[in-house]
């Protein structure tokens, strides 16, 4: 009888086992795959004036709609994924329409040398260094919190260097199509930037810049 209640009791363990098993790989299974969607997706990076001579200088909203990349979306936060690329000739310097939306502090109206000299300072040595690193990569380093709000602990290369920061978004499943937005205040140091100055300081950039984006992506079908 001690035997066999013995074995009766190890069966249990096994199917038990097993049944965890198959919930986990079930779990694992449920996870999909999407394309970012690009001309649907968005990123704004909101730059403001800094300095006793602020007045003199403009505030800028640098934008762009070329994102591509994959993210995977799962039964939890912890089994996502986001894997972005953002080519650096890509960003849009004070596009009217944008400047228009993000409100009185961009009513400024700007003249084309404005735009221009804003555009090569930024692509510029001193900054995003474009003739030498085309692309700005954001991958996770893993995800936390529950759906729809979420943290995305990314690692951020720009310059061929690599910076952590955590993103917060609100993440949205809508049958093929997966939707995440959201807004967070980066400094220029996060990113091993340093900011514009001009006049000895006088007139300058501000450290802190706000990060807009909206990722839009669609699901892979299996045989993509």
């Amino acid at each position: 009888m001690q035997i066999r209640t013995t074995a009766r009791a190890l069966a249990y363990c096994a199917l038990a086992l097993c049944t965890v098993q198959c919930d986990l790989a079930s779990a694992e299974g449920d996870a999909n795959r999407y394309r970012i969607v690009a001309g649907e997706s968005e990123l704004r990076i909101l730059v403001f004036r800094a300095g006793s001579l602020a007045r003199l200088g403009h505030n800028h909203v640098i934008s762009t709609s070329d994102l591509s990349g994959t993210a995977v979306a799962g039964g939890s936060a912890a089994e996502g994924e986001i894997d972005i690329n953002i080519p650096v000739a890509s960003f849009i310097v004070d596009d009217p329409t944008v400047r228009a939306e993000e409100g009185q502090a961009f009513s400024a109206e700007l003249s084309e040398d404005d735009i221009k000299r804003t555009r090569d300072n930024m692509m510029g040595r001193k900054l995003l260094l474009a003739q030498e690193f085309a692309e700005i990569k954001v991958f996770s380093d893993r995800i936390s919190g529950e759906f729809p709000d979420i943290t995305i602990h990314a690692l951020i290369t720009v310059k061929g260097s690599q910076h952590p920061l955590e993103l917060p978004a609100i993440v949205e499943v809508h049958d093929d199509r997966l939707l995440a937005s959201g807004a967070t205040d980066i400094s220029h140091s996060e990113l091993g930037l340093s900011p514009f100055k001009a006049a000895f300081g006088t007139l300058r950039v501000a450290e802190k810049m706000t990060f807009r984006y909206r990722v839009v992506a669609r699901k892979i079908d299996d045989d993509e």
